[in-house]
């Protein structure tokens, strides 16, 4: 197995296939995090019955020997009989498109890695969003493998002179949470606000690189365990001459988790602003849209008005989107019980905030907690 672990997308495939292999195994894995050093001599000696790789010249070389392959990488079409696992990232585009639509952005930005095709498919969907919805996106491509300090710096600067030519606020993807942090520390040093002039959401919900982000890091969970845990069972009917239910596996998108770097509604609007921060303060508990309004300084129906011209929805459903977020937020990160989260956020039975959560999330609050944790 060539799977890497310094990233929070490596270390789940890695804890999927684990648990596939002590539920269905015993497998002895032969572990390399670095590649294929280490496993040059074995592999050589075809001394393994499958394996499951990044390394795509690995996947070109032994496919052709007979070994079952499981390949983690987007590098393997024509590639016959290997089984590929992807990411969803037309998903991941959209989400995070829709996010910032939400939260009254009108201009917008994504920044990538250089030559990564993950990247650029991530980049074109988040703007397809946009541009569907009548808005631009501009670009940046950088090179976090850089170890040359000259070039670093000269990368920095332009990325400066980038984010000053964009117009504020801005909501800015990053292609993954590397790019994230360093998206937010160039805004700081071009000497723009996160989230306030700049807005920053970052792919993969990597809880330590999300963490020593300052400010912390909105990112997008995805769903790395599944994958994993999925890419074991190919391998192992490969293993076992049996035809793979797919060919190809591909990672769903998860929750996007809101933290400071994006915790801000770009609104020009006073009073939907208003309307906003009141709704948002106030989602662990029923709101009506009656004092909403008062709480905007506008009558129902004025901002009914200007609500649906700035978000393109009534201010009842974003009421509910919030608050089911708070919801979302307290059975993921709390042990409380259905019955406590219900009594603490102002429902008079549990059945009542699942019938509540399943209108605007789809499934139950227990799906989603069993989801939810799988993923961490």
């Amino acid at each position: 197995m060539m799977i890497e672990s310094s990233r929070e997308s490596g270390r789940k495939l890695i804890s999927g296939v684990a648990d596939y292999a002590r539920h269905f195994g015993p497998w002895q894995i032969h572990w390399q995090p670095q590649g294929v050093q280490g496993l040059a001599a074995p592999l050589a000696d075809h001394q393994f019955d499958g394996l499951l790789v990044r390394d795509v010249a690995v996947v070109r070389e032994f496919s052709s020997v007979g070994i079952p392959i499981v390949a983690f990488t987007y590098l393997t079409e024509g590639i016959d009989g290997t089984v590929v696992v992807d990411v969803d990232d037309k998903g991941i585009g959209e989400a995070i498109a829709r996010n910032v639509l939400s939260r009254g952005f009108r201009h917008f930005a994504f920044c990538g890695q250089k030559g990564a095709p993950w990247a650029r498919k991530r980049g074109a969907c988040f703007d397809d969003v946009l541009k569907s919805s009548g808005y631009a996106t501009d670009q940046l491509w950088i090179d976090l493998s850089s170890l040359d300090r000259k070039n670093d710096a000269e990368q920095l600067k332009n990325a400066c002179e980038w984010l000053h030519s964009l117009p504020k606020p801005v909501a800015i993807m990053t292609a993954n949470d590397d790019a994230g942090q360093w998206m937010v520390q160039a805004c700081q040093s071009a000497g723009l606000r996160v989230p306030d002039d700049c807005s920053v959401i970052g792919v993969d919900n990597d809880p330590v690189v999300c963490g020593v982000c300052n400010p912390p890091l909105s990112s997008i969970a995805i769903d790395q365990y599944q994958a994993g845990y999925r890419a074991a069972a190919a391998l192992d009917k490969l293993m076992r001459g049996e035809k793979p239910d797919d060919l190809k596996i591909t990672a769903q998108v998860g929750e996007l988790v809101i933290r400071q770097s994006s915790d801000i509604f770009a609104v020009e609007d006073v009073a939907v602003s208003k309307a906003l921060r009141f709704m948002q303060e106030n989602a662990h508990r029923p709101v009506t849209v009656d004092e909403i309004a008062q709480a905007s300084g506008l009558f129902r129906r004025g901002l009914e008005r200007r609500f649906r011209d700035q978000l393109g929805q009534s201010i009842q459903k974003r009421s509910r989107e919030l608050r089911a977020a708070h919801l979302a937020k307290l059975i993921v990160e709390t042990q409380m019980s259905l019955e406590e989260i219900a009594e603490e956020s102002g429902f008079s039975q549990a059945s009542h905030l699942t019938r509540f959560f399943v209108s605007v999330r789809g499934e139950t609050p227990s799906e989603f907690r069993k989801r939810s944790h799988a993923q961490s």
